[in-house]
């Protein structure tokens, strides 16, 4: 065992413990996956985030009572919301592209997500990017053409919103690196629930559909496991490494494509899961590479590009 792996960085219970917790919150994902497609026959992405965001908020109330309500103080509402308003986009996007996308595609599609992250960040944050992390996003990139196969198989908007959902999504990676400094994670939760629940709450209406009885579990659904698979992710981070945890992320297509065939009759496409393994592969060393950076800088540093 290398001092650099994952292992070696956190005792063996621990990681074990972490990467149980993490496959429990990829397959509550693939639950919300299908929950979503379910309920979207019949209501539109906009009151499907509006009730993602209404259960939520009530789920995490008491939690926010009893750590106390002047943890959510902040001097940077401003920021609250533009990152709420982006995660509200990237999120209608997403649940709109999956009613419709088969949802193996969908999320192996989906898995660009951390190489939007690198990118970003050095178009918005500075960070420097050394030839080894830019090769590994240029073959993330090349297992996304791997899915989409242009010239071959059609892409058509559903396919299109997915990518700007993931843009999107990174770009709300980007607005918590840069508030996490100054904001406490109790007002980082509060203000995008809040908020992207309010940002729901004028379209929602528009497109309001009553719900029917058989509409009422995928609701619950969605709201209990849009609130839990997040919080058991950043629980397992806490004992596994965020290396492990990004190979983990992998689980989300097998789950995914299990219930979308036992639900839908789906049978994601071999280059789906070709794709899917290169992206992912790339996005693994990514996040291992960056996690090494991080161990190695000096206090105060950045640490090496490369």
């Amino acid at each position: 065992m290398t001092a650099g792996s994952p292992l070696a960085s956190s005792p063996a219970p621990a990681v074990l413990k972490g990467i149980g917790i993490g496959i429990v919150s990829m397959a509550l994902f693939a639950v919300l996956h299908s929950a979503v497609r379910e309920l979207s026959d019949t209501m539109s992405a906009f009151q499907i985030v509006f009730w993602r965001m209404a259960i939520s908020i009530l789920l995490l109330m008491p939690w926010y009572a009893w750590k106390g309500f002047h943890q959510l103080r902040t001097r940077r509402f401003g920021l609250h919301a533009q990152r709420a308003a982006i995660n509200f986009a990237g999120m209608v996007l997403w649940f709109s592209a999956i009613a419709v996308v088969p949802l193996g595609k969908a999320v192996a599609i989906h898995f660009t997500l951390p190489l939007f992250v690198v990118v970003l960040a050095v178009l918005i944050l500075g960070e420097r990017v050394g030839p080894r992390r830019i090769a590994a996003v240029v073959v993330g990139f090349i297992g996304m053409l791997i899915i989409l196969r242009p010239g071959s198989a059609d892409i058509g908007w559903p396919e299109i919103m997915i990518l700007v959902s993931a843009v999107l999504y990174a770009a709300t990676v980007i607005y918590l690196k840069a508030m996490v400094a100054t904001e406490k994670p109790l007002a980082l939760t509060f203000y995008t629930n809040i908020l992207i629940g309010i940002f729901c709450v004028p379209p929602a209406i528009v497109f309001w559909v009553a719900p029917a009885w058989p509409d009422l579990l995928p609701i619950l659904i969605i709201g209990v496991m849009g609130t839990l698979a997040p919080f058991l992710y950043t629980t397992a981070l806490r004992s596994a490494d965020a290396s492990v945890m990004a190979a983990l992320d992998f689980l989300r297509l097998p789950f995914t494509a299990a219930l979308a065939f036992a639900l839908f009759g789906e049978v994601p496409e071999i280059w789906v899961w070709v794709g899917a393994a290169v992206i992912v592969v790339s996005t693994s060393y990514i996040t291992a590479r960056e996690s090494r950076i991080a161990r190695a800088a000096p206090p105060g540093g950045r640490g090496d590009a490369r």
